[in-house]
């Protein structure tokens, strides 16, 4: 009686442990149905076909714009201004004089020696006359010419004091603005001004690393300066030795224009181009992305659907940034089709659809 009733139990579990089990597999059957009905994900971007072309690397260097004809006047001598000829900061013109200082003291000794060398030379006549009647030695002759090359020694040094005083521009130019007045006491080495010729001729100074190689003379180069179109320059000159603490040479280059965009001592940028010519691939930059091994893009590689694709991470090596546009030499061939913009969304093989034109999200998103 006992055992009937265990096995009547253990009946009764079966049913109710198989009713369940048919119910969950029944469950599973209809979700698995329902997810077989639902499309696979899929992705939408722009694509290009890449095509190889070729690029010239261009190093860009720092450089500094020099002014061939520069000069900073100073005072060679100690004195007094009585008279400015000019106004600091304003243009001038070669042999304008610019500072006049105090010359009474010279005038009045230059007064006496020209008297000194009036009489010198009086006894210089006289002592040739009588050499050349023979009433008088060679000894006075001697004499007497000495006494006159000392005396008028003495008074071209007053003259070149004098000269020295009266401070002319060397050439043409614009000052630099500055403080300089009449009755100003001026001391040696007294700064009096700085002129800097305009020219359509300048010169561009720059170093380039021993590693980077060497340039040779009548190499043009580019100059940039700021967002605007490049100007065009050539090597004129180069140090003759590599600088021992920055591992540099120094070179010079040329460069003509008329525009008034370099002026001395402003900071430039020239463009060296050092390799030879590279076959790159031209892409958006939205093309690129990055990851844990490195710069990569999506190829899209066909499928037997129709119009879709799969993607397919490739790494790529030297890139060069070009604004907008990226050039890659390394890891794409001619013919690769590239996803573009919309790129950051694929990972290997996502269903992907290619359309002309992404639809613009910004003004949902925030306008970021």
């Amino acid at each position: 009686m006992i055992f009937l009733r265990w096995v009547i139990l253990a009946c009764l579990l079966g049913c109710v442990i198989g009713g369940l089990g048919y119910v969950k597999f029944s469950q599973i059957e209809a979700a698995i149905a329902a997810g077989e009905s639902y499309p696979e994900h899929s992705e939408s971007v722009e694509a290009l076909t890449a095509k190889v072309t070729q690029f010239s690397p261009v190093t860009r260097l720092s450089a500094e714009v020099i002014v061939p004809q520069r000069v900073v006047l100073q005072s060679e001598h100690a004195g007094r201004i009585v008279e400015l000829g000019f106004e600091p900061g304003e243009p001038v013109v070669a042999g304008q004089m610019l500072v006049q200082l105090d010359i009474a003291s010279e005038q009045a000794r230059l007064i006496g020696a020209q008297a000194e060398v009036e009489l010198a030379k009086l006894d210089l006549v006289r002592a040739e006359t009588l050499y050349e009647r023979g009433n008088a030695n060679k000894v006075r002759l001697d004499q007497a010419q000495a006494s006159y090359d000392i005396a008028f020694s003495a008074m071209r040094v007053i003259e070149q004091t004098i000269a020295q005083k009266t401070i002319l521009a060397p050439f043409a130019g614009v000052t630099k603005p500055g403080q300089l007045t009449a009755g100003q006491y001026l001391m040696i080495g007294s700064e009096v001004a700085q002129i800097t010729h305009q020219s359509d001729v300048q010169w561009v100074d720059f170093r380039l690393p021993q590693f980077l190689g060497e340039l040779k003379l009548g190499e043009e180069i580019q100059v940039f300066v700021g967002a605007e179109p490049a100007l065009k320059g050539q090597i004129i000159s180069r140090d003759a030795e590599i600088a021992s603490d920055t591992r540099t040479r120094l070179y010079r280059a040329r460069i003509e224009t008329t525009e008034d965009r370099l002026t001395h001592g402003s900071f430039v940028e020239v463009g060296l181009t050092l390799n030879a010519p590279l076959d790159v691939v031209d892409l958006p930059v939205s093309a690129l992305q990055s990851g844990t091994y490195g710069p990569f893009v999506n190829l899209l590689e066909a499928t037997d659907q129709t119009g879709a694709f799969r993607a397919k991470p490739r790494t790529v090596a030297q890139v060069h940034y070009m604004g907008e546009r990226v050039l890659i030499a390394q890891g794409l061939a001619d013919g690769d089709h590239v996803a573009t913009d919309g790129a950051f969304k694929l990972y290997p093989g996502v269903l992907t659809y290619v359309v002309d034109d992404l639809p613009d999200t910004s003004e949902q998103t925030g306008n970021w």
